[in-house]
């Protein structure tokens, strides 16, 4: 899922680095039209919004010797969870599943039909795996020989290219028609320990037809994500100073990226910023987690415009195929449809916000983050703070934006949407009790689980599990049409009952498939139907789940040249 834009675990370290720094840097800080809250911390609203007397986090007013008065003023709320997924290993291609064996400096081809197994000699110590769309074709970086490895699978050969590649890159974010890749350092991606790589330098690969080319390009400081234009013809890279954009088509060797500002004070902490651009790549929206407003900026012309909103947004998504963003306010509980596009075309001087923005109250949906359905015509709204039982539907499709809120019996951890978007999982996990709990109340409470939530009828059913979920994966069914199938892990601490669960998404019933070994991450292989799930063992094991029968069929010891049991 770039599945959310809440922030993770590791996020809320950057925010309070980011915190002390801005605590340290704004000590003694005499500007007029400011003023500190308890903390130290200071934000200026330039909406012109008035707080109300319910509102967390108004401050009061600036002194009457300020020249800018009456400007409120927010404590930063506490971020949404993110869920943060281990989607590493395996890889699927259109027929196989490819593993880094890094030990044996080769890759792992698995056929998943028949179940044949190769192994393809690579570079040295292979790490990281991505595959392209619609073809048999894998892309490895290989960290021990600094190089990486290109290759191409049929039936009965492997051909392997193996280029020169920037040293300790560690991310690869293949375009949506496959003929790019960019290659990378992201320290988000870099476990304890490992070598540092280049913050400016990416590698661009060209993977159309049959010779492979490499441009190494300089960006802004700091890449952390990238976005691809639907048409695949250029990469959106977000970095500390902005959007760095790259014509894929006429990119070159030694190139210096043009940088797009996202903000309008180039001092403006890039560690409170969430940038997203918008597939068309017209568009990057920016949420700051301190500033009242949603930013968006027109990535042709450079012009950033923002509209002003009653608080600190705790969540912001963009609404597929609609060119507009939904922005959630926990604390203000109000969500915001935001036009980009209207908002751009405002004029500069006495603007009509509400051209382009919908305020909507959700009192009563304690809501602080969204899951928007892939045809953008729905939006789950939860939080994940303070382990609230409930969860609220919008509806995306016309103003005003109807809503409905849902109790469900256990607090939320996270919310994850189907394919089609007819069915979200409701993720929830162990949880303390009062004492005038019913003995139901204790069960409940004390088990791990989720919720299967049919969207259109708002029917809820509680799946209990023995342990806790670590991955899930959404199946549609062979034409696409309807969501089929959710597989989730529940991995056992103590190794005695690891388990996927089976969940038939017509019938919600959860049917478990017993695993040998602790299951660690699963892949979709589309041609021959079939779950991959890998699992912790000392010389490989996979298993393969039919998705229409739930068959099962086990691979151990691949990586000694395969047993299959």
């Amino acid at each position: 899922m770039e599945r959310h834009t809440s922030f993770s675990k590791s996020g809320l370290v950057l925010l309070a680095a980011a915190l002390a720094a801005l605590s340290t840097s704004w000590s003694g800080c005499g500007d007029a039209g400011m003023a500190s809250d308890s903390a130290g911390y200071l934000y200026e609203d330039t909406s012109g919004w008035e707080p109300g007397p319910g509102d967390r986090g108004a401050m009061d007013a600036a002194s009457s010797s300020d020249t800018a008065a009456d400007i409120p003023q927010y404590e930063i709320p506490e971020p949404e969870e993110e869920l943060d997924l281990d989607f590493k290993a395996p890889q699927a291609s259109e027929h196989y599943v490819y593993i880094a064996a890094t030990g044996r400096d080769s890759l792992v081809r698995i056929d998943a039909e028949t179940l044949a197994i190769r192994l393809v000699a690579v570079g040295g110590h292979p790490t990281r795996v991505a595959t392209l769309p619609d073809a048999d074709v894998a892309l490895v970086i290989n960290s021990g020989t600094q190089d990486f490895s290109i290759v191409t699978s049929t039936e009965s050969s492997d051909e392997v290219e193996t280029i020169d590649m920037l040293p300790n890159v560690n991310t690869i974010a293949v375009s949506p028609t496959g003929d790019y890749a960019v290659v990378y350092y992201n320290d988000k991606m870099a476990a304890v320990g490992e070598p540092v790589g280049d913050f400016q330098t990416v590698a661009v690969l060209g993977l159309k037809g049959n010779a492979v080319s490499r441009a190494y390009v300089s960006v802004g400081f700091h890449p952390t994500a990238v976005h691809f234009a639907a048409s695949g013809e250029a990469a959106f890279l977000v970095t500390d100073d902005g959007v760095s954009v790259i014509p894929l088509k006429s990119v070159e060797d030694g190139d210096i990226t043009h940088i797009v500002p996202v903000a309008a004070d180039p001092m403006d902490d890039p560690a409170m910023r969430e940038v997203l651009v918008t597939p068309d790549g017209k568009y990057a929206v920016v949420r700051n987690l301190a500033k009242p407003e949603i930013a968006v900026v027109d990535l042709e012309t450079e012009e950033i415009r923002s509209a002003p909103v009653a608080g600190l947004p705790t969540d912001l998504d963009l609404v597929p195929g609609k060119n507009r963003v939904l922005a959630v306010l926990r604390e203000q509980k109000k969500a915001y449809v935001v036009d980009l596009k209207a908002l751009v075309a405002l004029p500069e001087t006495d603007p009509d916000y509400t051209l382009a923005v919908t305020e909507i109250d959700i009192t009563g949906s304690e809501a602080g983050a969204a899951a928007i359905s892939s045809d953008g015509s729905t939006a789950v709204m939860y939080t994940t703070v303070g382990l609230v039982k409930a969860v609220a539907v919008l509806s995306l499709t016309h103003t005003p934006y109807a809503w409905q809120a849902y109790p469900v019996q256990k607090g939320v951890v996270g919310v994850a949407l189907s394919n089609k978007g007819d069915t979200a999982v409701v993720l929830h996990q162990l949880e303390s009790y009062p004492v005038d709990a019913t003995p139901v109340e204790k069960t409940i409470a004390y088990t791990e689980g989720f919720t299967l939530f049919d969207l259109s009828t708002g029917y809820r059913k509680l799946i209990q599990t023995d342990n806790r979920w670590s991955e899930y994966l959404f199946i549609s069914s062979s034409s696409g049409a309807e969501d089929q199938k959710a597989y989730i892990l529940t991995p056992d601490p103590s190794g005695l009952a690891n388990q996927v669960l089976s969940v038939d998404l017509k019938t919600y019933i959860a049917t478990p498939i017993p695993l040998a070994s602790r299951p660690e991450s699963l892949v979709f292989v589309p041609d021959s139907r079939k779950v991959a799930v890998a699992q912790e063992h000392e010389n490989g094991r996979i298993t393969f789940i039919d998705v229409d029968t739930d068959e099962t069929w086990s691979i151990t010891g691949y990586e000694l040249n395969g047993l299959i049991k």
